[in-house]
């Protein structure tokens, strides 16, 4: 039979960083909570409703009595690339979903020739559980006020990753600690998204506004400040973070982009260029569209001249999405000639949506 010290002895041996054990009971004490939230528009659109499922792991694996709960750094510093392109350190490399969900079955099937009679079932955060609940239940953090999971080795620069097992392991005590009187992660929030401490209105987000479809408020336009994928403000202004930050041993979380990517080709790349580029990333699951859209938004932040050629490549792309928001990035330029091109590509355009957005800019436009 299994027992935790060669559980984790295993998780370590395939590469995780960090292993905690802890039971697989629902967490109905949790239920109010999450009711509240949602009640309150609180949930991001891509979360599972089903708050059963969110907090009863015995409904994705019958029998379940343990969740070993793993942990990999994922920190690299922010280099000048990802800077300018918008793209948070989450985005780097391999998406992870990928990355843990292998090392995951690696470990179940390894754990399982050890215990034939062992049943696992592995998940990362696509999931309905509440896995950073149970990384704390698992001892390997505690809450920071901006809903992150803060590891004493690494800060909240973790991707977390569990598998349910039944087997009855021992479990680890949850960590005593907490962020006493630092607010730092609050007040650098760009949105305001920290509403309160341990509190994030999705809808506020910038990291979750990128990846929010269709189209975007001007007001979230303007909020997005050149991001295209994610934001690391609140991890960055962490003081945990600024003291433990370490540069991940894995390579699949380094930035492999070419070294000549710019926002320019993001904004204008086709279905081909993005999925060589992007395929495997974890920028892949919202697709293209998003991150074309993000990217002319950025561009429009410049308001120099050299951009105009691009986003007006962009008012003929095939989404209405990209067109719409190309007419936006447009708008905030006074150079001459915008307006002649706003004014062209309005006879021609055929979707009202768009067409409505490229009257606003033209009102805009000098």
């Amino acid at each position: 039979m299994l027992d935790a010290g060669l559980v984790k002895k295993t998780a370590g041996e395939i590469g995780f960083d960090l292993v905690g054990i802890t039971a697989a009971r629902p967490m109905w004490e949790l239920a109010e909570l999450l009711e509240e939230r949602q009640a309150r528009g609180l949930v991001p659109a891509f979360v599972s409703g089903n708050v059963a499922a969110r907090l009863d792991p015995g409904l994705l694996l019958p029998g379940a009595k343990s969740v070993v709960m793993t942990a990999i750094n994922y920190y690299n510093p922010l280099t000048e690339q990802a800077a300018a392109l918008g793209l948070s350190r989450s985005t780097f490399g391999t998406d992870y979903h990928l990355v843990l969900g292998a090392m995951l079955e690696e470990l179940g099937q390894r754990l399982q020739r050890m215990d034939p009679g062992l049943r696992y079932y592995q998940f990362v955060d696509t999931g309905p559980l509440l896995e950073r609940e149970l990384a704390r239940r698992a001892g390997l953090g505690w809450f920071g006020k901006n809903a992150s999971l803060i590891t004493p080795e690494y800060g909240s620069w973790v991707f977390l990753g569990g598998l349910l097992v039944n087997r009855e392991l021992e479990e680890d005590r949850p960590l005593q600690k907490d962020c006493a009187h630092c607010t730092a992660c609050l007040k650098a929030c760009p949105s305001g998204a920290l509403e309160e401490p341990y509190l994030v209105n999705p809808h506020r987000c910038l990291s979750y506004l990128t990846q929010k479809k269709g189209f975007l408020t001007g007001a979230e336009r303007e909020q997005l400040g050149g991001r295209v994928y994610g934001c690391d403000a609140c991890q960055a202004a962490c003081p945990v973070n600024q003291k433990t930050a370490q540069a991940t041993k894995h390579r699949d979380f380094r930035p492999d982009w070419p070294e000549d990517l710019s926002l320019a080709q993001l904004a204008l790349m086709d279905n081909r260029t993005f999925r060589r580029l992007f395929g495997q990333s974890a920028l892949a699951w919202r697709g293209k569209t998003n991150l074309k859209r993000n990217a002319v938004l950025a561009l429009g932040r410049r308001q120099d001249e050299d951009v105009i050629p691009v986003l007006a490549q962009a008012l003929r792309d095939p989404a209405p999405v990209v067109r719409a928001h190309a007419a936006w990035a447009l708008s905030r330029m006074a150079q001459p000639g915008v307006k002649a091109l706003l004014t062209e590509t309005l006879a021609r355009e055929r979707d009202p949506r768009v067409a409505a957005e490229l009257q606003a800019a033209l009102r805009q436009v000098k």
